[in-house]
């Protein structure tokens, strides 16, 4: 009977399939939420169980002593699955892995009923009988979101139902009524069985042969076993028929592949990179009490769905797109064909979208909920990607601005330059040709002179108007020798230091660096009644960073005239930072930061 009972639970090839519709996480959830620790509680109870049946069938299995080593090995298999079932269900909640698993281990534990003796148990375990075989299969086909995904799988999943389930049953109910059909039905079990499990080793090859490198480092000694896996539990009657040993043989053969099928599962889940997924209530929580935004809420919410590459976005109305945090626009349509896509609403109002994968997470259920939880948090990242957006656009546009009064301003000195200054230039010499002409009198050289004189002091102002405008210096030869000829021309001693590269600084940060620096050094010549004053200048990293500093009486105030108040607001348009401390008996001291670029 022993050895009958294992040969009827495992020579027939075949596999099969729990429907992943049956299991409903959101019904899962409402049940869980009655107690404060459910999920343990109810996994305790089906381990408590699981064993108890376990020791029940090992007692009745004392009454034949013979067949006792079968029972005993069917019992560990059936505990084997159970205990990595429950650790799985344990670790992702919201998978159905786990689940099956425990499935599996319970349908194991039926097919083995036959070793008992008991003929009722006989006949529900001769139903059974392929079962298990049906759950590795769907167990590799789901693995690792715990549900079917492609034609091709859905197909083979159906095809074993029928080959085991299915068939197994016919066989059960001809075996009483019309024995003489039982052969030709098992002859299609078998063959069917078999097809689909080649068909399972098939899918498998191909699922690691297009998966990115990540998942195929994870699915790799699973699926690697799978394939070893089915194409024994398929051929290992066979082949022990070919050679003539004893048909117990491919029975245990196939006993043990099963035993080590629920470990392979349980090391893909805990070492693939399948981290365990939390509860959404301590997420919603946390968001509460810490205000947490940015890429805290993506990240918090990725460990608590145990998908690392999921992703939030933001829906941006105002551009009718979608955002990421940064304020970049992101196109559903480039999501990739492994990505879900779950749209986030408050109330009616579209807020933003979860991206997560879908070979780790293939009910969008829980992606839901936890959506729903974080709806406010990911409104207000939303808020937050669209001001990052518009201020980063209100930058640029200050800096253009900054940029176009500055080629206005060098468009003026230009002209002033070769224009006005060239115009008095010719007066000058006119009037001097006027005065030097023999035929000119006292009166006419005299005036004449006085005229060139006007001219040349009109032209000097001129040119040193223009010089403040644009200096030539700064224009031809950097901000370093600029800096250095203002620091030549004080009326106070004055030291330099500076370590910048003149290249790679843009003209906008030169030309608003060397107006700092005059308009400071001007204040302190008029106003602070310094003895000394030192200018500092050198780049940190991607930043200009200037410091004014002199020892006169203070109490300087950016409020107080319009100098460096404007030059403030020049400053804040490029980025940067303008803080001024002026202490009254201390001296006064500018601290500028610039972006080089």
């Amino acid at each position: 009977m022993g050895v009958h009972a294992v040969r009827t639970a495992t020579d027939e090839g075949g596999e099969a399939m729990a429907d992943p519709a049956t299991v409903d996480p959101s019904s899962a959830a409402r049940g869980r939420r009655g107690s404060d620790h459910p999920l343990p509680a109810a996994l305790v109870m089906i381990a408590v169980f699981a064993f108890l049946l376990g020791v029940v069938e090992l007692g009745i299995g004392l009454r034949a002593p013979g067949a006792l080593w079968v029972v005993a090995l069917f019992t560990g298999v059936f505990w084997i699955w159970v205990a990595a079932g429950l650790l799985a269900w344990w670790r992702r909640p919201h998978n159905n892995t786990g689940l099956l698993l425990v499935v599996g281990g319970i349908a194991l534990f039926l097919a083995g009923l036959v070793n008992l003796g008991v003929d009722p148990l006989s006949v529900l375990s001769a139903i059974f009988a392929t079962s298990p075989l049906a759950m590795t299969m769907h167990l590799l086909h789901a693995f690792p979101s715990g549900r079917l995904r492609g034609r091709l799988s859905i197909t083979t999943v159906v095809l074993g139902w029928v080959a085991c389930p299915v068939l197994q049953l016919v066989v059960v109910l001809l075996s009483a009524s019309a024995p003489a059909a039982v052969p030709l039905v098992a002859a299609v079990q078998k063959t069917l069985g078999i097809t689909v499990m080649v068909l399972t080793a098939v899918v498998l090859a191909r699922r690691l042969v297009v998966a990115d490198a990540t998942h195929r480092r994870a699915l790799l000694p699973l699926f690697g076993y799978g394939i070893v896996a089915v194409l024994i539990l398929a051929f290992a009657p066979t082949i022990v028929g070919a050679l003539g040993w004893d048909p117990a043989i491919g029975g245990v053969t196939q006993l043990i592949v099963s035993a080590a099928i629920p470990v392979a599962f349980l090391l893909g889940v805990l070492l693939g990179g399948f981290r365990r997924t939390g509860d959404l209530e301590p997420l919603s929580a946390w968001l509460g009490i810490t205000g947490a935004g940015g890429p805290a809420v993506a990240r918090a919410l990725a460990g608590t769905l145990g998908d690392d590459s999921l992703r939030v976005v933001y829906w941006s109305a105002e551009r009718d797109e979608y955002v990421d945090e940064a304020g970049g626009p992101v196109d559903p349509a480039q999501r990739g064909p492994d990505r879900g896509w779950c749209e986030i609403r408050v109330d009616s109002r579209l807020v933003g979208a979860i991206v997560y994968d879908t070979r780790m997470t293939a009910d969008p259920a829980p992606v839901r909920r936890a959506g729903d939880v974080l709806a406010i948090a990911i409104d207000r990242e939303r808020l937050t990607a669209e001001l990052l957006a518009s201020n980063d656009a209100l930058t640029q546009s200050r800096i253009r601005l900054v940029e176009t009064a500055d080629r206005e301003r060098s468009r003026i000195a230009q002209d002033l330059h070769d224009g006005i200054q060239v115009q008095l230039v010719l007066l000058a010499l006119a009037a001097q040709t006027i005065a030097n002409s023999p035929d000119a009198t006292r009166e006419t050289s005299e005036a004449s002179a006085r005229l060139r004189h006007g001219i040349d002091e009109a032209a000097a102002d001129l040119r040193r108007l223009v010089h403040n405008v644009l200096p030539v210096t700064l224009t031809e030869r950097g901000l370093t020798a600029a800096t250095e000829d203002l620091v030549d021309r004080l009326a106070i001693p004055a030291t330099l230091e500076a370590d910048i590269d003149d290249a790679a600084l843009s003209s906008t940060t030169a030309h608003t660096a060397y107006f700092i620096v005059a308009e400071a050094l001007t204040n302190t010549v008029k106003h602070s009644k310094a003895s000394w004053v030192r200018v500092t200048m050198r780049v940190e990293g991607a930043r200009l960073r200037i410091t004014i500093r002199d020892n006169g009486i203070g109490g300087a105030s950016l409020d107080r005239g319009a100098g460096l108040h404007g030059l403030l607001d020049r400053v804040d348009a490029l980025g940067g930072r303008l803080r001024l401390r002026s202490e009254p008996g201390h001296g006064t001291e500018v601290r500028v930061e610039l972006p080089c670029g």
